[in-house]
């Protein structure tokens, strides 16, 4: 699914300027990485109000006709899995406080699970295998690829370390399976 948006130039002189009426003021030469993704996640919601929440995350960006930047945007779908879709922003003019172009590409570069998900599932597996609930566990992100394994914190009375391996994915729904391994007591 191709987006595509434009921001008007308004948009750009009222979030970078403060006012658009007053006297003459410059153009910046560089828009910084926050203000490029806030303005375009603004816009690529307000285009596509049935679009999943995200966060896009972008570099800075020259404030020239034809400059462009690969950006990155996260997603959390439900059941903790996390989707990151590549975008390209572009400024298109910088005339009456300039444009930008938002183009989000068709496939995602990367998916998997949140390191909340993945805790929740640790925490599972120890009721099941070992009867307990551990007072607290921690994880990482988890990518879904098979064979990419992470290792989260467990404590329950006793420090543990747990191995968490991705042992299958579903490209299409962005689903990934894990197995949970348990190792040694610290």
């Amino acid at each position: 699914m191709k987006v595509v948006l434009l921001t008007g130039a308004c948009v750009l002189c009222v979030g970078l300027l403060g006012s658009c009426g007053r006297q003459a003021v410059s153009l910046p030469d560089r828009l910084d990485g926050g203000a490029v993704s806030r303005m375009a996640e603004r816009e690529l919601e307000a285009e596509n109000p049935r679009m999943a929440a995200g966060t896009l995350s972008c570099p800075g960006l020259n404030f020239r006709r034809g400059a462009s930047v690969r950006c990155l945007r996260t997603v959390e779908l439900t059941e903790g899995r996390v989707v990151r879709v590549p975008g390209t922003v572009t400024v298109t003019s910088v005339v009456g406080g300039g444009r930008l172009h938002v183009a989000m590409d068709d496939r995602a570069e990367e998916f998997g699970l949140s390191g909340d998900r993945v805790a929740a599932g640790v925490r599972d597996a120890f009721a099941r295998r070992l009867h307990l609930r551990p007072t607290r566990v921690t994880c990482p992100y988890l990518r879904g690829a098979i064979g990419v394994r992470v290792t989260c914190r467990v404590d329950g009375g006793r420090r543990r370390t747990v191995e968490v391996e991705v042992t299958g994915v579903d490209a299409a729904d962005y689903r990934t399976s894990y197995a949970v391994r348990l190792s040694h007591a610290s």
